[in-house]
Parts: structure tokens; C-alpha cells; sequence
């Protein structure tokens, strides 16, 4: 996410398999100087490869690609760019279930596919900026997590901040939109979408931390290298390669090698 002023037009990528719609929000976001598409993927391989190389202020995604999740993508732009790249879901209904899944994998917000296009650019400008949306029913969700304390971590050990989080959720819950809230709280509109991705941050489930080494290692078994030639390739011995196995096995909560691999290509650590 990058927030610092600059003449540079933000940049966007979007992964989505139906033609039509993103033909359309192709050219809702090209229409404006202010967007530059960085590229269009079609299906969750092209999507994987772009995330390797480019870092888009904003990647909107499909979920429900024929190619795979588009939730393995989300994870993978979150652990490869952090901050710098900010995920959105692109949606019909608002599936607030799948919405709340694709939060917790690293999503800061959502774009409708049922809305206008100039409401399409000033919900990326506004995720570009640092700022997320939220419905009611969504918001309903947030509540809950709040108030059974399933967030990662409080704003404030001295509880000001969550109550005045949670009256921002109840307002939003109870169907007032964003300017209304702002009034009510005495804030900024802007003020109010930063408090919103503030929630999304902490509604976002922190990944398997492997190290640089438990990686590349998983990437050579995952390629079908047996230890003994991964130890080679990577200049160790091999019973340093099956140490190193051992703790990406639990810190991936997985007992074997196979269900290693699984996680970790859930978690977007492997293509």
C-alpha cells in the first residue's frame, strides 16, 4: 500500500475469468489518468506468476476462479509484498462467509461487481489510499469478532479505542454509511475508511512463519528433489535438510511431507 503523495498514477492488477466484466472494469479503471493497469490475468496461474514480479498498489481478485481459490493469491501477494500491495475481493453477492475468509487470508476490502464503474475507481482510489469499505452485514461479522475478542490483538490496552471500534461497527452495522458515521464520530470520511482497514488488519490471520531456508527447502521437495539432492543443491548436509523439514512441518502444523506441501500451498507459499 502506498500512501505517500505522488504524481505517479496508482497502479492496479486484476485477476478474473468472466470476459465481459473485465473487459468492463478494464476499461472503468483505464478511463481515468489517475489508475494504471498493470496487467489483467484471466485464471490464478497467470495471477501467481504476475505477483512474483509486480507489486500493484491494488490486486483485485475473484475467488471463485476455474483454475484454483483466488484466496492462494491473496496469501501470496500478502507474504511476498506485505503492506505494499493491497488485496481486494471482487464479488456478486457479498458472500459475507467468503468475504470474512478472504479477510482473515490477508483481503482489505471488496469491490461489487453489481455497481456502477466510477464507483468501481473510487473504491480502488480509496484502497490505494489506505481506506476500506464495509456493509452492514459485513460489519455485523466484524462485530462479533470483536466482541468474542477473535481479533489478533487490541488497539488499546485501555479499552477507549475498541469501544470507540465498536460503536463505529454498530453505526455501520445498523445500515449508516461512512458520512454519516463521520458526523456522528465528529471525524473524516477518510478518517473513518483508515479505521476500517485498521479492523481488517486485525481481523487477518497470520500465516507460517518459515524461514528463508524452510522455504527454498519445501520448493526443492515440492519440485521432487529426495533430501539427500536438496542437500546438495542447497550446500548443506542432510540431516541439516530434514532438521530444517522437521520445523516447516510444525510451524505448518503438518506431520508428514505430503501434507507439508498441502499447507503450504494453501498458504500461498508454493505456486
Amino acid at each position: 500500500m502506498r500512501q505517500e503523495p505522488s504524481s505517479k498514477p496508482l497502479t492496479v492488477a486484476i485477476v478474473e475469468d468472466h470476459p465481459e466484466f473485465r473487459a468492463a472494469l478494464s476499461q472503468a479503471l483505464t478511463h481515468t489518468g489517475a489508475l494504471q493497469l498493470l496487467e489483467v490475468c484471466k485464471d490464478l496461474p497467470a495471477g501467481m506468476a504476475l505477483v512474483q514480479r509486480e507489486c500493484p498498489d491494488v490486486l483485485l481478485v475473484d475467488l471463485g476462479l476455474p483454475s484454483g481459490s483466488g484466496l492462494k493469491l491473496i496469501r501470496s501477494a500478502l507474504r511476498r509484498w506485505g503492506r505494499r500491495c493491497t488485496s481486494a475481493v471482487l464479488t456478486v453477492t457479498g458472500n459475507e462467509e467468503h468475504l470474512q475468509t478472504a479477510v482473515a487470508a490477508g483481503a482489505k476490502g471488496y469491490l461489487f461487481k453489481s455497481d456502477r464503474p466510477p464507483d468501481w475507481v473510487r473504491t480502488v482510489q480509496l484502497l490505494a489510499q489506505g481506506q476500506s469499505p464495509l456493509h452492514a452485514p459485513l460489519a455485523q461479522n466484524f462485530l462479533h469478532c470483536l466482541q468474542t475478542a477473535a481479533y489478533r490483538e487490541p488497539v488499546d490496552p485501555a479499552g477507549d479505542a475498541d469501544d470507540t471500534t465498536r460503536e463505529l461497527l454498530m453505526y455501520i452495522a445498523a445500515g449508516y454509511a461512512p458520512a454519516e458515521v463521520a458526523h456522528k464520530q465528529n471525524r473524516t470520511e477518510a478518517q473513518i475508511g483508515q479505521a476500517l482497514r485498521a479492523l481488517y488488519d486485525r481481523c487477518e490471520e497470520r500465516g507460517p512463519d518459515l524461514s528463508r531456508r524452510e522455504l527454498e527447502l519445501l520448493q526443492l521437495l515440492d519440485k521432487g528433489y529426495p533430501f539427500k539432492q536438496c542437500a546438495e543443491l542447497m550446500g548443506v548436509s542432510e540431516s541439516t535438510t530434514k532438521t530444517q523439514a522437521a520445523r516447516a512441518y510444525e510451524k505448518l502444523g503438518a506431520s508428514n511431507l505430503q501434507t507439508a506441501l498441502y499447507e503450504a500451498r494453501q498458504a500461498g507459499l508454493l505456486a
